[in-house]
């Protein structure tokens, strides 16, 4: 006999509510409210860091030093 979700077919309106199962919780969507799963819920996502990117400043563009240059540069100071 095959697993019969306990939310699938569970209205969220009062002739059968999903309320009254324990392992299930009304979920607010864009279109419609629905009934799923307490233990189905999206995970947070991490945020990508980004690099910092470097500019040259005008006075290492007029000396002609590269990016690399001037990062050893600014770490002398």
């Amino acid at each position: 006999m095959p697993n019969k979700s306990l939310c699938k077919g569970k209205s969220v309106k009062t002739p059968n509510r999903c309320k009254k199962i324990s392992g299930c919780k009304v979920a607010k969507g864009t279109k419609r409210t629905f009934c799923r799963k307490k233990k189905n819920t999206k995970k947070a996502t991490s945020v990508k860091k980004t690099r910092k990117r470097t500019i040259l400043t005008e006075a290492s563009k007029l000396k002609g030093h590269s990016k690399k240059t001037q990062r050893a540069l600014a770490k002398l100071r």
